[in-house]
């Protein structure tokens, strides 16, 4: 067993070394919709949730997590994004037995917008019906108890973008371990995803998108029942470092209050009256015990781009 860990240990901090070792080519990846996770628990927490990770939607942010479930569970999340983007994503969580867990999930992302026209010019000329985006991700997860102190956990993933009447595929994977720390209330998360490479291309001259490789690690202090204090740093192979907090408080049985902020904030800052908000989201969870269900809703401000708001519901089997 302590072999098999030390495999896997080696993979992520193999993926680690060379995803730092990228810095010269700031935001020039593809699919970059990969990017964006859903869970409306981490989107208030400021997707502070790498070390969390304690429920179906830990598959978008360390798999290894879902050890921590006892009971199959289903989530369903609905995101209205910036710009009219719709998103959405479905995941279903298994249990095998007290050391595994398998899960798969689908995520997607879809729009729609005007076609404009030049004239022989290059002048604006009207609108000529629409033309449509969308992505979808569709996935499996594993997770497995190793030691007391570790889990590990994995993804498969299968990428489709389509852009009007083109597309292009790719398949990555992640790597992700949890660790419990010789301080009881302390919990480490590493994950490195989207690790992977294009199958498909957009055009005949096959040009090869790099992925949005992301490392992470993520810690969760949780000293009572009631509160979790999150911080996540991350390391896009695209661009610099930056930070996620969250804090997640149980104000009553069923229902807890959540705060976060990334500090990438000053991307979305253009001097508009919302700039002050920039990175800032809250939100609330609801858990309808009677019903087997938890509730969950985000919002997150990004500045003056506006602000984004996600709602998700689970079901515990």
């Amino acid at each position: 067993m302590k072999s098999k860990f030390n495999i896997f240990f080696a993979l992520i901090f193999f993926a680690s070394i060379s995803l730092l070792a990228q810095n010269e080519n700031t935001g020039t990846s593809g699919f970059t919709f990969l990017k964006v996770n859903y869970s409306a628990r981490a989107a208030a927490m400021g997707n502070a949730y790498t070390g969390l990770a304690n429920e179906a939607d830990a598959v978008f942010f360390n798999p290894a997590g879902l050890v921590q479930l006892k009971s199959p569970q289903a989530s369903l999340t609905y995101m209205n994004y910036l710009e009219g983007i719709n998103c959405g994503s479905a995941v279903y969580a298994h249990p095998m037995n007290d050391k595994t867990v398998f899960a798969f999930f689908a995520k997607g992302l879809t729009a729609t917008e005007d076609r404009t026209i030049a004239d022989e010019m290059g002048q604006y000329a009207g609108v000529d019906g629409t033309f449509g985006m969308s992505d979808l991700v569709f996935g499996i997860s594993a997770a497995r108890y190793v030691l007391d102190i570790l889990d590990v956990g994995i993804n498969i993933k299968f990428i489709q973008e389509s852009l009007d009447e083109n597309s292009a595929s790719a398949a990555v994977f992640d790597l992700a371990i949890l660790h419990q720390t010789t301080n009881k209330y302390l919990k480490l998360g590493i994950a490195v995803r989207n690790i992977g490479k294009q199958l498909s291309y957009f055009t005949d001259n096959e040009y090869q998108e790099d992925m949005p490789t992301t490392f992470t690690a993520g810690f969760n202090y949780h000293p009572k029942d009631k509160i979790y204090v999150t911080i996540d740093v991350y390391k896009p192979a695209d661009n610099d470092f930056f930070g996620h907090l969250g804090i997640e408080y149980q104000v009553h049985t069923a229902i807890a209050l959540r705060a976060g902020y990334k500090t990438n904030a000053t991307d979305w800052a253009t001097g508009g009256d919302k700039e002050l908000f920039s990175g800032i989201s809250f939100g609330s969870g609801f858990d309808l015990k009677k019903y087997n269900m938890k509730l969950d809703y985000a919002i997150v401000s990004f500045g003056d781009l506006g602000f984004v708001n996600q709602i998700s519901i689970k079901y515990i089997f």
